[in-house]
C-alpha cells in the first residue's frame, strides 16, 4: 500500500516537472518566433510581458494544485495509518474479553470441585468482560452513525448532577470520583448522548490515572454558559497533542500511554456529542499533574 502510494507520488512529481519545463520551452519558442516576425521593440516588449504574465499565472495555478494534491495525499496516508491502528486496537480489544470470558466459562464447565465463592468470582469476571465488550460495540456503533445522531436527538431538561451520578453508579470503584456539580444546573439535552459523553470522559480519566487517585467533576458559574469540568491526576497531555486528541482514531503515542488500551474513538465521540449540543470542549493542564477537560454549554 505504502509502496504503491510512493510510486504514485513520484509519477505526480515527474508530471509537474514536465509541465513546467514544457511551458518554459514553449515560452522560449514563442519569444524567438515573435522576434523573427516583428523587429519592433515595443511589440516584442508587449508580447514578452503577455507571455510572462500568462506563464506566471500558469505556474501559480500548477503550484497551488500541487500543494493541495500533495496535502491531500499525506492526509490520506495519515488517515490510512490511523485506520490500520484502529483496526488492530479493536481486534485486540474484542479478543481480550472474548478470550477471558471463554476461559472462565470453560473453567466452570470442566471443574466440578469449585467452591461457591470461586463460582461467583468466575461469573462476575464473565459479566465484567461482557460489559467491556458491550461498551466497545456500542462505541463503534455510535461512531458509525455519527452523521445521523443530530437528527435523532431527543432534547429535554436534564440535570448534569443526576446524569453524572448515574454514570458513577456504574463504575467499578477503581478511582475516587467526586461529583460536586450543583444540582440546579439544568440543561436542555439528550440524556442518552450525555450519558455516553460522561462515560467516555470518565473512562479516559481512569485509563490514564493511577488506581485510587481522585477524579473531580464540578461546575463553574457563568452568566451565559454552563461549565462542567472533569479533572484527573493522570499522566497529562502535552500541549502539542491537545489539538489532536479529539480527532477520529487518534491516540497519543508516548511511553506513558503506549501500553494503555483504547481505540482512539472515546474523545472523538465526546467532541461530537458536545458539538451536537451547541457546546465546545477544551483540555487544560491540571496542577500539579493530570488534565482538566472543560465543557461549555450555552444556557
Amino acid at each position: 500500500m505504502v509502496l504503491k502510494n510512493n510510486k504514485t507520488l513520484i509519477i505526480f512529481y515527474f508530471l509537474i516537472a514536465y509541465v513546467i519545463l514544457q511551458f518554459i520551452w514553449w515560452g522560449y519558442h514563442i519569444s524567438s518566433l515573435t522576434e523573427q516576425l516583428n523587429n519592433s521593440e515595443d511589440y516584442i516588449a508587449r508580447r514578452l510581458t503577455m507571455i510572462a504574465g500568462e506563464g506566471t499565472v500558469f505556474i501559480i495555478i500548477i503550484c497551488l494544485g500541487a500543494f493541495y494534491v500533495i496535502r491531500s495525499y499525506y492526509s490520506e496516508i495519515s488517515l490510512a495509518k490511523k485506520e490500520k491502528n484502529f483496526a488492530l486496537s479493536v481486534t485486540h480489544e474484542l479478543k481480550t474479553p472474548i478470550a477471558s470470558s471463554k476461559l472462565f466459562a470453560e473453567t466452570l464447565l470442566q471443574r466440578q470441585d469449585l467452591s461457591k465463592n470461586q463460582v461467583t468470582t468466575s461469573l462476575e469476571k464473565i459479566v465484567y468482560e461482557q460489559n467491556r465488550l458491550n461498551e466497545l460495540v456500542e462505541k463503534i456503533l455510535l461512531v458509525s452513525t455519527i452523521d445521523e445522531m443530530k437528527n435523532d436527538m431527543n432534547l429535554k431538561p436534564v440535570s448534569f448532577n443526576a446524569i453524572i451520578n448515574q454514570v458513577i453508579g456504574e463504575d467499578e470503584n477503581s478511582h475516587v470520583i467526586n461529583n460536586t456539580v450543583a444540582e440546579d444546573v439544568i440543561f436542555s439535552g439528550d440524556d442518552f448522548y450525555l450519558i455516553s459523553l460522561f462515560q467516555n470522559l470518565l473512562d479516559n480519566a481512569k485509563k490514564y490515572s493511577p488506581d485510587g487517585s481522585e477524579i473531580n467533576i464540578y461546575s463553574e458559574s457563568n452568566s451565559s454558559k454552563i461549565i462542567i469540568c472533569i479533572s484527573d491526576q493522570g499522566v497529562g497531555i502535552a500541549d502539542g497533542e491537545k489539538s489532536k486528541i479529539f480527532d477520529r482514531f487518534y491516540r497519543i503515542e508516548d511511553e506513558e500511554t503506549r501500553s494503555s488500551k483504547g481505540t482512539g474513538l472515546g474523545l472523538f465521540l465526546v467532541n461530537q456529542i458536545v458539538k451536537m449540543h451547541g457546546g465546545k470542549i477544551i483540555c487544560k493542564n491540571n496542577t500539579p499533574r493530570g488534565s482538566i477537560f472543560e465543557l461549555y454549554f450555552k444556557k
